[in-house]
């Protein structure tokens, strides 16, 4: 006489373990694109920063030549906000003495972690540009004496 096995009580197991390690997989690959995703805007925030930094620093006056920092402050802060505009970034920027700060706010959408409720990916980028002038030799001069 033959023994009959029941094997009800573990249908649909398989089932049960494939859909927990298909979301898990899921999960991950959103976490690593969405992550690169996110590591480009940053990468895109502080180089923005960085640039409209870089277009306030430019914007000095005739002063320059009489050893002060010589920074047209309207015009720096003109031009680092039309930086960021022509980027479509928003962001700050602040002229405290002779630096200039510009913080730039970027975000980016997410594309599968919306799925878990993240909708949005946020960065945030930095620079400062320091206004210096100087003229080699001279009192206040910001370079080195020449030691030759």
């Amino acid at each position: 006489m033959r023994r009959r096995i029941d094997h009800a009580d573990q249908t649909g197991s398989f089932t049960l373990i494939f859909a927990v390690v298909t979301v898990a997989l899921l999960a991950i690959a959103g976490l690593v694109y969405d992550g690169r995703r996110q590591l480009t805007a940053q990468q895109r925030a502080d180089a923005v920063a960085a640039e409209a930094a870089r277009a306030a620093g430019q914007q000095i006056d005739g002063s320059v030549l009489a050893g002060s920092p010589g920074l047209d402050r309207a015009r720096a802060l003109a031009a680092a906000r039309d930086h960021l505009a022509a980027a479509g970034l928003s962001g700050t920027v602040a002229v405290d003495g002779s630096t200039i700060v510009v913080r730039v706010d970027a975000t980016e959408p997410a594309a599968i972690l919306p799925l878990i409720g993240i909708t949005t990916l946020e960065a945030t980028g930095e620079a400062s540009v320091e206004i210096v002038t100087g003229i080699r030799g001279q009192p206040g001069g910001n370079s080195a004496p020449n030691s030759s």
